[in-house]
């Protein structure tokens, strides 16, 4: 791969911004719409061949969840596709500094400035949540500082290839997710990733912004993430005395080894946040401390109302297209026509009909498909419990019981969070 390259028969490769494990970034432009873009590639064959199915699959339901961040802090994603035996995701470039230079330039930065930073961050964590996206690798090296100074979340297409199960798997064999400085006390022993590991991570942002160097220090990774799991908290005050009280004891809750005692979410965080903000009002301030709720196009969400035909010829139709969208991995359309046939299908009486619980179980595997997490786990649980009033298809309901949990998990909550289903 070199400069000049094409890619999707439209991308021309111009110069490398960056390098992971996995994974590679071009600068490029968009030939047909006559603009610069960020190509990001997923390099398959540096991929484990036992995990290549997987990381694909991952990175083309996240790359699609992050598409629908309707947010300013999230890099805009353009197109989605595959180039030789690698997959790439099109995406806005982002002009500006990276934080981490940021930082090294300035060694500490103002109290203000770090708040808004951080404060910013924690406006892009509650959209992402929200939609079911957990980021997993938030570090200085993923925030951009544009020139109006709104901070840009990057990489979560790239960085949340893995869910819990996954992560388990590969810390067993001596790779982790995440980057040692920045990883979550349970990321790093492979337990599940959840809202809560990026909140520590944005603590361990927000020391290090105030402090100049990240809460802890280590020759190597396997000594940062025990570091992380069983190091004392460090206090930002011994490192900086100006640091308010109240700032210093948020940045240490942040850092708190157990994820149930760490603040309850990034909207949270963000309103304690405000205290601190600088008084200027640059753009991206502002959009930090707007209380918006930023939307996001979930699968779930009901398309137009639908008259009540119930045409078996409407209905037979509507499978066959959800049918079609789901074998080209359109899962968020086939979800929404799987939604339109259950309106279509007569409803009532105390069993559930054969028609019904198929078009019931596969709304619920196209949520999970499409990466709507929290959505899917309602729907299997919903059905198991339906099903089981009623005693019927026993092996079901202990499989969409199973399905709830996986869905659990992929958001980084305990199987028996909310105990029974």
């Amino acid at each position: 791969m070199q400069a000049g390259d094409r890619v999707g028969d439209r991308y021309e490769l111009t110069y490398p911004v960056g390098r992971g494990g996995m994974g590679q970034v071009w600068a490029g432009f968009d030939e047909r719409l006559d603009r610069p873009v960020a190509i990001k590639f997923l390099r398959q064959l540096e991929v484990p061949e036992d995990e290549r199915e997987t990381a694909g699959k991952r990175f083309r339901r996240e790359a699609r969840a992050t598409a629908r961040l309707d947010h300013p802090g999230v890099p805009a994603v353009h197109d989605l596709g595959v180039h030789g035996e690698d997959l790439f995701l099109v995406m806005q470039l982002v002009p500006g500094i990276v934080l981490a230079d940021h930082i090294a330039e300035q060694e500490r930065l103002p109290v203000g400035e770090a708040a808004s930073i951080a404060a910013q961050v924690c406006s892009v964590l509650a959209a992402a949540h929200a939609a079911s996206l957990v980021h997993r690798d938030l570090k200085p090296q993923n925030l951009m500082i544009t020139p109006s100074r709104v901070v840009k979340v990057l990489d979560f297409g790239v960085a949340a290839l893995l869910g819990p199960a996954e992560a388990s798997r590969l810390t067993a064999t001596g790779r982790t997710l995440g980057t040692p400085a920045y990883i979550a006390p349970e990321q790093a022993q492979g337990g599940p990733v959840g809202p809560a590991a990026d909140l520590y991570a944005l603590g361990c942002i927000l020391f290090e912004m105030l402090g100049g160097n990240p809460p802890y220090e280590a020759a190597n990774a396997p000594d940062m993430m025990r570091r992380h799991i069983d190091a004392p908290i460090p206090i930002i005050t011994e490192y900086r005395s100006d640091v308010p009280d109240d700032l210093a004891h948020l940045v240490y809750c942040l850092l708190a080894k157990d994820p149930a005692e760490r603040p309850a979410s990034a909207g949270e965080v963000r309103q304690l946040l405000k205290p601190f903000l600088d008084d200027g009002d640059s753009p991206g301030l502002v959009a930090a401390r707007a209380d918006n709720t930023f939307s996001s196009t979930a699968p779930h969400a009901a398309p137009a109302p639908v008259p009540p035909q119930r045409s078996p010829q409407n209905l037979v139709e509507l499978r066959a297209q959800a049918r079609e969208l789901a074998e080209n991995e359109r899962f968020v359309q086939a979800a929404e026509m799987v939604e339109r046939a259950l309106r279509m299908v007569p409803q009532g009486g105390e069993r559930l009909g054969t028609e019904i619980v198929a078009l019931r179980v596969d709304l619920a595997n196209l949520l999970m498909l499409a990466g709507d997490f929290r959505q899917a786990h309602h729907a299997f649980a919903a059905l198991a419990r339906d099903l089981d009033q009623s005693d019927e298809e026993q092996d079901l309901v202990e499989e969409c019981r199973h399905q709830a949990m996986v869905c659990q998990l992929e958001m980084g909550e305990s199987a028996d969070a909310t105990g029974p289903l």
